[in-house]
């Protein structure tokens, strides 16, 4: 499946990230956690339903783990400026473009 995102792809069948002539194959659990993202865009994600729906726990090591994705994914992101990953204090994440 082809997903049109700012102005970069993600082809979700070889968890490949597009970006101008950028090519970056995604983890398993990057794949999984911006999947979800891009299936809530422009929506607030919870934390706790992140961690449910990727991690299938939520507790404070399982939390930290989705932090370190969460920067990753965003370091991948941030070669398309029309992307935005946003931290909403107390609640979650909102993926913007």
């Amino acid at each position: 499946m082809i997903h049109r995102i700012g102005t970069s792809t993600y082809l979700a069948d070889s968890c490949t990230f597009i970006c101008g002539a950028d090519e970056v194959k995604l983890t398993p659990r990057e794949a999984a956690l911006f999947a979800f993202l891009l299936a809530h865009k422009n929506e607030i994600v919870t934390r706790e339903s992140i961690l449910d729906e990727i991690w299938g726990k939520s507790d404070y090591f399982a939390g930290r783990s989705m932090d370190v994705y969460i920067y990753r994914l965003r370091k991948h992101l941030e070669q398309d400026k029309a992307i935005k990953l946003h931290s909403i204090r107390s609640l979650g994440f909102r993926l913007e473009g």
